[in-house]
């Protein structure tokens, strides 16, 4: 198995499908940490607080995933740079990369956290979220944006990370913040009574954290990358190829948002109580999800490493293993979770009703994940080829052209329960656009858009900052 100093991973040379489990693993248990922390919130605020907090915080979400992910996508962009250089032993930029991203990220988080306080309750308002925890949902916001320069930092310093094939270390990290997370959201719920605050402290908290542990990561284990956060360092041309990357799929995130926003006040309009059994029943969805969001990742880094090395043999290889497992791995969660889902919908009530209302969305939801999966993974190769056009374009038909409609549809024709279907309905669409694309090998074009920014005298000979396969 091919490896490099530093605990990182070349995926440029060995056969693919261990390279990518070994690679995968940590991603996925760390994706399992990370979604501690909205499980446990939901559990301590459904069992210590009330269902209208629990609606409260869920119904949030679309909000604060707008205002989060075009920033998101820029991190993106920048580990997808950094996986191709990566495979270039392009070492000057993959620096220049790790300080522009950083920059951009501190100078436009401080403007947005003062807008989105500001604009938290009339973004609720035209949720049509309802009386009864409208307050408890601004207030959560209004905490939660405290954390949004700590949120964007360790998620692009993690996409660093596992850029330069090192997906051991975000798992250290989220381990580490997710046992705080733990304790820190008991502390201030139960003892410290401080309701859906303290459940938005425990989590600006835990994100500061994360984001501080990154910073020392990359500059302990990477020291030739070395960098301060404080410390202004901007490439122009770098910024660009980011933006070119990441733009796309942070547009395609923010509209993925809107398109939540816009199905919020159908949720909404459903009563209290469906909204708290939808918002317990996506947390379990979102352990289904793992597996599929880790392997997408990791799929993202082999296709970026092997075009960065020119490797198109392994491209196609790695590809096609990949995909028969994740299949496989998505099939067996779904047979587990299904006949499992009431025990899992009470860790997050104690109400009859609300397992039911989240019991229809689970038998609606899981049993076709697998059309998700494969839509998942056919946008992370495309993205680690350094196409992201096409898979907004995909991602965002799926939403706008079919779930969209087709829950309003679903709603009114067949009552609040069949909305659910809505879900598989869109992951075809998707299907319908990435699958063809793929197949007539337009995407290859982008190989070649990617040069190092200045002449690479000394590639290939252990100097350039890359640590080279053993």
């Amino acid at each position: 198995m091919a490896k490099t100093g530093n605990n990182t991973i070349d995926m440029t040379q060995g056969r693919p499908l261990p390279l990518v489990l070994k690679f995968t693993l940590p991603i996925l248990l760390g994706n399992i940490f990370q979604q501690l922390y909205t499980v446990v919130d939901g559990i301590v605020v459904g069992k210590n607080v009330s269902d209208a907090a629990q609606a409260a915080v869920g119904a949030s979400f679309s909000v604060t995933y707008m205002f989060t992910s075009l920033f998101l996508g820029i991190g993106l962009g920048g580990s997808v740079l950094v996986s191709q250089y990566f495979g270039q032993h392009n070492g000057k930029d993959i620096q220049k990369t790790i300080a522009t991203m950083n920059t951009f990220l501190l100078v436009v988080s401080l403007p947005l956290t003062v807008f989105g306080m500001l604009t938290a309750g009339p973004f609720l308002s035209l949720l049509k979220v309802q009386e009864d925890y409208f307050e408890l949902a601004r207030v959560y916001m209004c905490v939660y944006y405290l954390g949004l320069l700590p949120q964007f930092g360790y998620n692009a310093n993690a996409g660093i990370l596992q850029g330069l094939g090192d997906s051991r270390s975000p798992l250290i990290i989220l381990a580490l913040s997710s046992v705080l997370h733990v304790v820190l959201d008991y502390v201030l719920v139960v003892p410290i009574p401080l309701g859906v605050v303290g459940v938005g402290l425990a989590t600006v908290l835990s994100q500061l954290f994360s984001w501080l542990m990154s910073v020392w990561m990359i500059n302990h284990k990477f020291p030739e990358y070395r960098f301060r956060v404080l410390r202004i360092s901007f490439d122009r041309e770098i910024f660009k190829n980011i933006l070119r990357i990441g733009v796309p799929s942070g547009v395609q995130n923010a509209l993925y948002s809107v398109g939540i926003m816009v199905m919020s006040p159908l949720i909404n309009q459903c009563g209290t109580v469906f909204v708290a059994g939808y918002n317990a029943a996506v947390k379990v969805d979102g352990f289904v999800f793992m597996p599929v969001q880790s392997l997408a990742t990791s799929i993202t880094t082999y296709v970026g490493q092997n075009i960065g090395a020119k490797r198109m043999d392994r491209v196609k290889e790695g590809v096609r293993d990949i995909m028969l497992l994740s299949v496989a791995m998505c099939a067996v969660l779904c047979a587990v979770v299904i006949p499992l889902r009431s025990q899992l919908m009470w860790l997050f009530t104690d109400t009859q009703a609300v397992v039911d209302a989240g019991n229809e969305y689970l038998v609606r939801v899981i049993p076709l994940y697998i059309i998700s999966t494969l839509q998942y993974m056919y946008i992370g190769l495309l993205r680690g080829a350094g196409e992201s056009t096409v898979p907004t374009v995909a991602a965002l038909a799926s939403l706008w052209l079919a779930r969209v409609p087709s829950a309003y549809y679903l709603t009114d024709k067949f009552g609040p329960a069949n909305m659910h279907w809505c879900y598989a309905i869109g992951w075809a669409a998707g299907l319908c656009v990435l699958i063809p694309y793929y197949y007539s090998g337009r995407w290859k074009r982008h190989i070649n858009k990617l040069q190092p920014t200045e002449e690479q005298g000394n590639a290939g000979k252990g100097d350039d900052g890359c640590s080279k396969p053993d």
